[in-house]
Order: structure tokens, then C-alpha cells, then sequence
């Protein structure tokens, strides 16, 4: 714990210092600013950088509460925050005041955040003792995470920073329209994914066989979720964002389209983040993870010019596909689970398959223009409860809900 709070607060004090450095050459990366000036951009740029940054100082912390299975201590913490967020952010958005209140209130909210999470470890291990003379074995480790953790962070942000220098601002609000809505639903699946991190570890100590039973589990209850949220995103997310912006951002079927095939695939990757995080199988998948960056950026820069935004959308869709979907399950299955992936793989297509088919039918029998927020809200809940009913239907016939029958036997 000694050495792990170290490590991180130097990783956190490294990322802000680097920040601060890269903020002198933001303005680069931004087309045509029109009246907003170089020094804005840069001390925004430096907020968000520090409403990021904080979450680092209380990393050992969480993983103190991930080892003794109690995640949901942190979960509970951040989700209420998150709520306080979103209030605030639609009241000062409602009240049009500048995007330098609205970080500064996000980095408040951080700092309580994280302070609060410090407190209750600190409560609830009166006697745990930083200042003992560290142990950095784990670096070994770590820095395999490091990369990992690193080209995570700059595979989300390639998209935005690739958009504002080759198309312009006015083309990153349409991205982070989307984008918002999209963060928000994964932080949500997150949070019910989130439990099963230490669990996980522990199951992996056991048989083989066992830990294949809970990895299908485990895939069948993110598709289900996958496939439950985002056919009814498809339907919703244009007609919502036209109506609540009074039609003054852009928004098309290809975007809708790509938006939620990103946000279907991050969401059925769980099983194989959570595997490898809890096997710390790192330097086996960084390979992987470097390639996704590569793949992403050079596609990007190709297809941005021609294409905008939905060519940098395909680019991460490609890099996603490629260097995730097609390579880190071998590593899970060879390295971890001792099985040949394939029937992951048939699995996997047929859900994806059932996925565009339901999507397909319902685009035909239901009405998908939308003229108010209720009526948005009402067709919303119809479809999603169809399409509830129905994938229900399928991955209970394709014995896909075994993870119900173990939250029955917990509760029992």
C-alpha cells in the first residue's frame, strides 16, 4: 500500500506536469478557433486536465477496496457524484454560463470524490500504515498496466483531437454530443460490471473449467445488456438530441449507426478487460492494445478528409474490430482459460446477427420521427420493452441468462 500510493501520486503528478507542458501546443490542434483565443483553449485545456488527473491520488485506495471485494464502497461513491454532475451540468448549461464554470464545478466534484473515498479507507483501516518502508516489486508489473492504462487514454481521446485539427470545433460538438450520451451509458454498464473485478480473481485460482463457466456467463450478461440498451439507443439518440438542441447539431443515420456499434462493442469487451485485469495478464495483450492506437490513428488520418466524422468513427470501429476482437480473445482462452476461443467467436457473430436483425425489423414496424421529448420518451419505452421481451426470448433459448440463475442463488 506504501508503495503503491507513491507510485501513483508520482504517475499523477507526471500526468499533470506533462499536461501542463502539452497545453502550450493544444492550440495546434485546433482548426479554425474563429473568436475564441489561444490562452481559453489552453486554460480549459488545463482544467479538464486536472479534473482527470485527481482520480490517480486515490487509486490505492480502490484497489484496497477491489482486493477485499468491496468495489461497491467506491461504485456508490462515484455514481452519486456523477447524478451531482449531471445536475450541475445541465444547470449551468440551462443557464449559460461558461465552460470554465462548468470544469471548475467537475473538479470539485473529483476532489470530493476521491476525498471521500480516502476518508472511508482510512475509517475502515484505522490501522493501516503508508509511511512503512516500501516494497516496489510490483513495478514489474506496473509498468506493463502503465502501458496499458496510457494508450487506453489516448485511444479515447484520438477521435476528438484528430476532428478539431483536420475538420474544426464546430464538427467536435457534433462528436461530443454523441459521445456524451455514449460515456454516460458505459459508465453505467461499468458500474454493474465493475463488482466482478476481485471476484473474478479469486475464480481464477480455481479450475479452469469453472472459470470458462463464469467467463460465459459473464459474455452472455454483457451481450444481454449490450443488445437491451442499444437497440433502443439507435432510435432514440437522433430524434432526442434534435429535439432537446432544437435541431441546432447535425445528426445523421451513419453517426447513430456508428455510435452505437461502438457502444455495443465496449460494452460486450468486458469479460475480456475484467479476465485480463484480474489475471494481470498485461504484458501478454499490450502488444494488442499498441496496435489498436496505430491501427486507429493511421486509419483516421486517412479516412478524415474524405469522410469527417463518420471516417474517424469507422477508423476506431476497424481498430476495435482488428486489434481487440480478433486478437485478445486467444490470449484469454490460451493464457488464461486453457480453451480454443472459436465457440466465443460463433457466439459472438450470432448475437451481433440478432442484435442488427432486431434492429432492422423494428426501424419497419415502428414510427422513428419524433416530434417532442414525451413522445421521444414514449416510443423509446416501447421499443425497449419489445426489444426486452424478445431478446429475452433468444438468449434464454441460447442458454445465455445462466448468470440469472447465480443471482437467484446469491440472493437465496
Amino acid at each position: 500500500m506504501s508503495a503503491a500510493k507513491k507510485i501513483f501520486n508520482i504517475v499523477g503528478i507526471l500526468i499533470l506536469f506533462i499536461g501542463l507542458i502539452l497545453s502550450f501546443f493544444v492550440v495546434f490542434f485546433v482548426k479554425d478557433p474563429g473568436d475564441i483565443q489561444n490562452s481559453y483553449i489552453q486554460f480549459t485545456f488545463i482544467l479538464y486536465l486536472i479534473s482527470q488527473a485527481i482520480y490517480y491520488f486515490s487509486i490505492p485506495q480502490r484497489s484496497l477496496f477491489d482486493a477485499e471485494q468491496k468495489k461497491y464502497i467506491p461504485n456508490i461513491v462515484f455514481q452519486i457524484i456523477a447524478v451531482i454532475k449531471a445536475i450541475l451540468e445541465i444547470v449551468i448549461i440551462s443557464l449559460h454560463l461558461d465552460l470554465v464554470e462548468l470544469l471548475i464545478s467537475l473538479i470539485i466534484c473529483s476532489l470530493i470524490a476521491n476525498a471521500i473515498i480516502i476518508i472511508l479507507c482510512k475509517k475502515q483501516h484505522p490501522n493501516l500504515n503508508t509511511k512503512v518502508k516500501s516494497d516496489y516489486s510490483m513495478l514489474k508489473d506496473v509498468k506493463h498496466l502503465f502501458v496499458n492504462t496510457l494508450a487506453s487514454v489516448l485511444t479515447n481521446n484520438i477521435d476528438i483531437v484528430i476532428i478539431s485539427k483536420f475538420i474544426g470545433l464546430n464538427y467536435v460538438v457534433i462528436y461530443s454530443t454523441y459521445n456524451y450520451f455514449v460515456e454516460a451509458l458505459k459508465q453505467f454498464i461499468d458500474k454493474i460490471s465493475g463488482a466482478t473485478f476481485s471476484g473474478v480473481g479469486d475464480l481464477l485460482l480455481e479450475s479452469k473449467e469453472h472459470s470458462l463457466k463464469i467467463f460465459n456467463e459473464f459474455n452472455g450478461m454483457m451481450f444481454f445488456i449490450a443488445t437491451v440498451i442499444c437497440v433502443p439507443f439507435f432510435f432514440v439518440i437522433n430524434q432526442f438530441i434534435n429535439i432537446w438542441y432544437e435541431g441546432k447539431i447535425f445528426t445523421s443515420v451513419t453517426l447513430a449507426v456508428l455510435f452505437t456499434i461502438i457502444l455495443f462493442y465496449q460494452t460486450i469487451r468486458t469479460p475480456l478487460k475484467v479476465f485480463t485485469l484480474s489475471s494481470g495478464k498485461f504484458k501478454e495483450v499490450k502488444i494488442f492494445v499498441i496496435l489498436e492506437i496505430l491501427l486507429n490513428l493511421s486509419l483516421s488520418l486517412i479516412l478524415v478528409n474524405q469522410f469527417g466524422i463518420p471516417g474517424v468513427l469507422i477508423a476506431t470501429v476497424i481498430s476495435l474490430l482488428v486489434a481487440d476482437f480478433i486478437t485478445k480473445p486467444f490470449v484469454i482462452f490460451n493464457k488464461i482459460l486453457h480453451h480454443k476461443p472459436y465457440k466465443y467467436y460463433i457466439v459472438c457473430i450470432a448475437n451481433f446477427i440478432f442484435c442488427a436483425l432486431e434492429i432492422l425489423w423494428m426501424n419497419i414496424v415502428f414510427k422513428t420521427q419524433y416530434s417532442s421529448i414525451l413522445e421521444c420518451l414514449i416510443y423509446g419505452s416501447i421499443i425497449g420493452i419489445t426489444n426486452l421481451i424478445i431478446s429475452t426470448i433468444y438468449f434464454y433459448l441460447t442458454k445465455q441468462l445462466d448468470f440469472l440463475k447465480r443471482f437467484k442463488k446469491e440472493r437465496e
